[in-house]
C-alpha cells in the first residue's frame, strides 16, 4: 500500500510538474506570435510609407511638403516630427537639405 501511495505521489507531482510546463510554453508562444504581428504591421506600415514616397519621387521634382504629405497619406496616420535631422513619420525617418529635396531615409528602431 505505502508503495502505491509514493507511486501515485510522483505521478500526480510530475502531471502538475508537466502540465506547467506546457502552460508557460504556451504563454510565451502567444506573446512571441503577439510581438511577431505587431512588427509585421510596423513593417507593413513603413513600406507603405516608402511606395508612396517613390511614387511622388518619381513623378518628378518632389518638394519636402509633397514627400511629407504623401508619407502622411500612406497608411495609419501619424503625425511627423523632427528629431536629430530628420523628419518622422510612424518608423520612417526623412532627411532632407536646404533646398528641400530627400536625401536620406531611414528605419528607426
Amino acid at each position: 500500500m505505502k508503495k502505491t501511495t509514493i507511486a501515485i505521489s510522483l505521478l500526480a507531482v510530475t502531471l502538475v510538474i508537466t502540465n506547467g510546463w506546457w502552460a508557460y510554453r504556451l504563454l510565451e508562444a502567444g506573446i512571441s506570435y503577439t510581438h511577431q504581428g505587431v512588427s509585421l504591421e510596423q513593417s507593413r506600415e513603413s513600406l507603405s510609407r516608402a511606395l508612396a514616397i517613390i511614387r511622388v519621387l518619381g513623378a518628378g521634382d518632389a518638394s519636402r511638403q509633397q514627400v511629407t504629405k504623401a508619407a502622411q497619406e500612406a497608411s495609419v496616420p501619424a503625425e511627423p516630427f523632427e528629431k536629430e535631422g530628420y523628419v518622422w513619420i510612424g518608423e520612417l525617418g526623412l532627411r532632407f537639405d536646404a533646398s528641400g529635396h530627400l536625401v536620406d531615409a531611414i528605419i528607426g528602431d
